[in-house]
């Protein structure tokens, strides 16, 4: 293998196994076993366990954007639908992985962390924004799609662990959060009321 081919063989090797258990559970032992590799070649491309967890939850955080997009055609909640299930999709292939990145208090929480789960975060707000025509949010109305976002990301994890209710009602269930939380947020405040507006008429 190429030393790129190594490296990425390391962390796919990882991602398996945090597929199988806790990430906090996984050793620098586990991955070489897995991988058939020595410590040695391991440290060649990873100064320590730390390092590894991060470029791995950075895989995780690449593939989840390249996969959240909404299509060019259908209605908005057409739209919010199908990027949801790209999103659920992605979060069950790394369902370990997705938990670590998400927990609090994770032996592996640190700001690079920190600033992955925004990567995606901001991701999203992004591009509803920009399907709703908005180019400087108003501060309510940021608030308001981040804190739908980050609802997405945490009852994920709570649902990875049972699955219930089922997948297509659990992802109507999440859009129609969003539909009225953007609502709440038009009897708040003049200026987001006509940000939303064109929304709201699409969601109506």
């Amino acid at each position: 293998m190429s030393p790129e081919e190594r490296r990425e063989h390391l962390l796919a090797t990882a991602l398996q196994l945090y597929g199988e258990r806790a990430m906090d559970d996984v050793s620098v032992d586990d991955i070489v076993a897995e991988a058939g590799v020595s410590r040695a070649l391991f440290y060649r491309y990873f100064s320590n366990l730390r390092e590894v967890h991060v470029a791995a939850l950075t895989t995780v955080v690449d593939e989840l954007i390249e996969r959240i997009t909404l299509p060019q055609d259908g209605d908005l909640i057409t739209q919010l639908r199908s990027a949801l299930t790209e999103f659920v999709s992605s979060v069950e292939a790394f369902a370990s992985s997705y938990t670590a990145l998400l927990r609090s208090g994770s032996t592996i929480a640190t700001s690079e962390t920190e600033t992955l789960v925004d990567k995606v975060r901001n991701h999203v707000v992004d591009l509803v924004c920009q399907r709703i025509g908005i180019v400087d949010p108003s501060a309510l109305l940021l608030l308001t799609l981040r804190g739908w976002v980050a609802l997405v990301e945490t009852t994920c994890v709570t649902w990875l662990a049972t699955h219930n209710p089922p997948r297509e009602v659990f992802e109507h269930w999440l859009t129609d959060q969003l539909i009225t939380m953007v609502g709440t947020t038009a009897g708040h405040s003049e200026r987001a009321a006509e940000e939303i507006a064109p929304l709201l008429r699409e969601l109506s």
